[in-house]
């Protein structure tokens, strides 16, 4: 019977073997802590870029030849409003722009509420300008002219996911930069307001027009979890290869120490403990060392993430081209925390447990003696 004695009992053993228990709760708690801050770190980043798609145009159209971007024109916004369930379409200049001296890429984008010798810059770009001591201004270097801007103001720390290396120009001067003629997009947005009828308008753009990609919402959200969930994925194989690790020095630690557990059960059995009774002790001390280690876990992961915004981490999934400061969404998804409890805390379980089972269930006679 579980009563209050028996789990002193458990606790006290536990405390007087903690040595023991040290190693594996180290390694476990080490383990649990980079799966969860991946999957912290991929869980926010996914929910923002969600949440952003979601207020960006219905389809989004680009065209090509050869495998390569083509551009655009007057044309293709008449055809594409002619089409059923098609609301409204409008050019885009959208393109990269080649920062030489840091050797870094920054995406210029035409924005109609820009004068012609402004512009807004991500916070990444800002760092990477004044590095150079661009600060109150930048000259954009093209095959024809210079074009010196002036630097309006930075977008907002909160949209630095999808800001970090954006620089809005108004699109006269975003052409004159990305070599442009008037007339001339290198994308086209389209608006679909049934969200039934996005699939199919956005086939009927590809039917007028087979060279293009045409992306819908819904193409896009798959797009960034598909991403997402690749960078996760080369984690959780990480993840697999550890624990199996982990596992195999688990048992071979719980091998050393068999001589001493099979006569510490000995005993018990002798005293009259029942064998359910040793696998509930057992079930009790590792119980409390996987929780202990998996909580701990869990909140150092949730610190790590979302109050020191994951430095290393960051990198890897944010990418280094630009330094960029973003500040992660705590986003905790009860599902996941269940799987990382399955996947983690019930294999340690296992492992210990067995093997307690295997020596209690043995001849106690040899052990005693």
């Amino acid at each position: 019977m579980l009563n209050k004695n028996f789990i002193n009992y458990a606790v006290k053993l536990l405390l007087k073997d903690k040595a023991d228990h040290a190693f594996s709760f180290s390694i476990f708690a080490f383990i649990v802590f980079v799966l969860s801050s991946v999957l912290f770190i991929s869980s926010s980043i996914q929910h923002d870029l969600s949440e952003a798609i979601k207020n960006q145009p219905s389809i989004v159209i680009e065209a090509f030849r050869a495998g390569k971007g083509d551009l655009m024109h007057e044309g293709y916004i008449y055809d594409i409003k002619t089409i059923n369930g098609v609301s409204d379409a409008w050019g885009v200049v959208d393109g990269y722009y080649y920062f030489g001296q840091k050797r870094i890429w920054f995406h210029v984008v035409g924005d109609d509420e820009l004068s012609d010798d402004e512009m807004i810059i991500g916070e990444g770009v800002k760092i990477a300008m004044a590095e150079l001591y661009y600060k109150d201004e930048f000259n954009f270097l093209t095959e024809n002219e210079l074009i010196n801007v002036k630097i309006n103001k930075i977008a907002p720390h909160e949209s630095s996911l999808f800001s970090n290396d954006l620089i809005r120009l108004s699109p006269a001067t975003a052409r004159r930069v990305l070599s442009l003629e008037e007339g001339e997009y290198t994308k086209i947005y389209a608006d679909v307001p049934n969200p039934n009828e996005i699939a199919q308008s956005a086939l009927s753009i590809a039917n007028i027009y087979p060279n293009s990609q045409v992306l819908s919402i819904e193409d896009k959200i798959a797009e960034i979890k598909h991403m997402y969930y690749y960078k996760g994925g080369i984690f959780m194989v990480i993840y697999v290869v550890a624990m199996i690790s982990f596992f195999i020095l688990l048992k071979n630690q719980i091998s050393l120490s068999y001589g001493t557990k099979r006569r510490e059960i000995a005993i018990l059995r002798s005293i009259g403990y029942a064998i359910k009774d040793i696998i509930a002790l057992k079930f009790i001390q590792n119980f409390i060392v996987a929780m202990s280690a998996f909580l701990l876990s869990i909140a150092l992961a949730y610190f790590y993430v979302f109050v020191l915004d994951a430095p290393f981490l960051r990198e890897i999934f944010l990418g280094s081209n630009l330094t960029n400061t973003l500040t992660f969404t705590p986003i905790i998804d009860i599902n996941t925390l269940f799987l990382i409890f399955l996947f983690s805390v019930i294999p340690f379980l296992a492992f210990v447990i067995i093997p307690s089972w295997q020596i209690a269930i043995s001849d106690m006679s040899e052990a005693v003696k």
